[in-house]
């Protein structure tokens, strides 16, 4: 035999030799679901086999299971996710909500988006998206408000029950209907976790102060701030923070210099201490930071406190809005009014149908 036909011999061995392995390589990975959580950064993986109220059990590998604590829940990503769904929570997360709304919808019809778990999480971020238009003006509350009551009548059982007592008792208090929203936030304290207890405790402590009463909200905040001062779980130290937040923004309701000094030195102990994640709890601290310093006619800090929220945190739209109609004033007032009628327009044009739009004493687009 030839050392030509031998080689070709040796050839045709090893690549057939190859095709078992090359088989094994580009057989498809076993499907599987992703549930990220809010306390550490790496998702819980397999198969979503049950949901209630409190828990969402993984099977794993193995035969073995895990159940995720629904208050831990941040997201899922599932595996027969229709392929509009991941860019529509992205979209979401960038307070972009009427993209992130139409791409729930679209997955909403995909025949994937019909199955058991996930039909009833898009209803639930289709109802979670209206209520964030709502908070800006973008949506009527009464539209948002139809959807999450109709969420809880379906998913009454599901993970996302609490969340959306929550988010209906915020339209509820965004709406001035402190009755009914003090009556959802009760129920939110029936939640079996810490975390939702405080913040539940927080929320009936802004009821308090919607309604004027700064001293009956300052003592509920300052209730939860104490209750909370050992915690060392990821979710309830971003409670606690959030009760700093109310109770900063009751001094800053008080009117005066000491109560804005105070305020700040709480504000800069939550700055220090919040997760770079927590884009919203950073968000409100540097808004109220440049409430405080503005009341105490410090311009120039309270611009740059503003210009955090503008630069860094535009996603958080309600909080956004609020820096913008700000900083419209206070560019002006440091000789800056170009940048003020800039960022007047940008408030125009971005948020319509925004209150801070309206105090600006223009008709909304």
């Amino acid at each position: 035999m030839s050392r030509q036909l031998i080689t070709r011999s040796d050839a045709l061995v090893r690549c057939l030799l190859a095709v078992p392995l090359l088989l094994c390589v580009t057989r498809p990975a076993a499907a599987i679901d992703q549930v990220f959580r809010k306390s550490v950064k790496t998702p819980t993986r397999g198969k979503i086999a049950a949901v209630s109220r409190t828990t969402v059990t993984v099977e794993q590998q193995g035969g073995k299971s895990s159940s995720v604590p629904a208050n831990d829940v941040a997201y899922i990503r599932w595996d027969s996710e229709p392929i509009r769904l991941g860019g529509a929570l992205s979209a979401d997360r960038a307070g972009r909500y009427d993209r992130a709304l139409n791409g729930y919808t679209e997955s909403q019809d995909d025949p994937k988006g019909k199955a058991e778990f996930l039909k009833l999480e898009i209803q639930f971020l289709i109802a979670r998206a209206k209520a964030n238009q709502a908070f800006v003006g973008a949506a009527k509350a009464e539209e948002a408000r139809g959807l999450l009551e109709a969420f809880l009548q379906s998913g009454t059982n599901n993970f996302r029950y609490f969340d959306t007592i929550a988010l209906l008792g915020r339209v509820h208090l965004s709406s001035g209907e402190y009755a009914k929203a003090k009556t959802q936030f009760e129920k939110l304290a029936t939640a079996p976790w810490a975390d939702y207890k405080l913040s539940a405790s927080s929320a009936l402590a802004r009821v308090l102060l919607a309604q004027d009463d700064v001293d009956g909200a300052l003592k509920a905040f300052q209730a939860v701030i104490d209750s909370s001062r050992m915690a060392k779980g990821v979710n309830e130290v971003a409670q606690r923070h959030r009760a700093v937040l109310g109770k900063s923004t009751c001094l800053i309701r008080k009117q005066d210099k000491s109560s804005y000094e105070s305020a700040l030195k709480d504000l800069d102990i939550v700055l220090a201490e919040v997760s770079e994640d927590n884009e919203s709890l950073q968000a409100e601290s540097y808004l109220r930071r440049g409430d405080c310093l503005r009341l105490l006619n410090r311009q120039k800090e309270s611009v740059l406190a503003y210009l955090h929220v503008d630069l860094l945190f535009a996603s958080q739209r309600a909080m956004h809005a609020e820096a913008l109609f700000h900083l419209g004033s206070l560019w002006a007032a440091v000789g800056q009014p170009e940048r003020a009628s800039s960022v007047r327009e940008r408030l125009r044009s971005d948020y319509p149908q925004s209150s801070w739009t309206k105090k600006l004493g223009v008709s909304a687009r």
